[in-house]
């Protein structure tokens, strides 16, 4: 399936490549119970706002007939907190990888370590035209897909996703704070806005400065804001910034992984 170029931001890295509504996936959590989300189709993928994998729509299809949950809880966390990884050779600029690294591995009790024979679930990380991960331990090989275009801060931001965080603005208390302009979004890709409740409970305060959060023109076909910030940011701080771990993510980070 071809990528829909007219789907991206202004900044292309590659987390903004999306499609029309394909389906519709279920995803469960403790607190909220099983939750539709919607998905576009990118490569015979499901794609959930732009950059996280939800799996195959052959897959997704079969889970529906089953009635099956696609994301559920703490099962897919990595086991003490470590996350064995390998570089595919391809991979151009691979030093944004080890680079991404070091904040996890520097600011969290996360720690990604190169992956041996001894290591059967694993992350690695993989040339692509758009930049995407599964969320959360898949078992076995998943994939981080990164475009050539994607600086430090997208690597770091799809390795958040691996580890099993989701996007900051669809949190359940996300309308406190934020309010989305989708008259300003093609409605084929408005879905990419749906609010859904993650697989697990929000964590600390809302955070605009996330490395997890859109920027504020995410899918724009103006140019303008398509997520307006209700109340004032704190000083210095960058909606969807993509350049280091906020000490919200840092919080995150050490509440999935205490």
């Amino acid at each position: 399936m071809i990528i829909d170029d007219t789907a991206t931001s202004a900044t292309d890295t590659g987390e903004f490549h999306s499609g029309p509504e394909a389906g519709s996936a279920l995803i469960g959590s403790v607190e909220h119970g099983v939750r539709e989300l919607r998905y576009a189709e990118v490569d015979d993928l499901a794609i959930f706002e732009g950059d996280v994998v939800l799996g195959t729509v052959e897959e997704i299809d079969a889970r529906r007939r089953q009635e099956g949950v696609v994301i559920s809880g703490s099962v897919f966390r990595w086991p003490n907190a470590v996350v064995p990884f390998e570089v595919d050779p391809a991979l151009p600029g691979p030093q944004r990888v080890f680079d991404a690294i070091a904040q996890w591995n520097s600011r969290t009790r996360i720690r990604f370590v190169p992956r041996t024979g001894a290591h059967g679930d694993f992350v690695r990380f993989v040339p692509s035209m758009s930049s995407r991960s599964l969320v959360g331990r898949q078992g076995g090989r998943q994939t981080i897909e990164l475009a050539v275009s994607a600086p430090v801060g997208t690597v770091v931001h799809e390795m958040g996703h691996a580890l099993g965080l989701w996007h900051e603005q669809s949190r359940e208390d996300r309308g406190n704070f934020v309010a989305v302009r989708l008259d300003r979004v093609d409605p084929a890709h408005r879905h990419n806005f749906d609010q859904h409740i993650s697989d697990g409970d929000d964590v600390g305060r809302y955070d605009f400065g996330s490395i997890m959060h859109y920027p504020a023109t995410a899918f724009s076909t103006t140019g303008q804001p398509t997520i307006l910030a209700r109340v004032p940011l704190p000083p210095g701080v960058t909606m969807g910034q993509r350049s280091v771990l906020s000490a919200g993510d840092v919080n995150a980070a050490h509440a999935i992984y205490p």
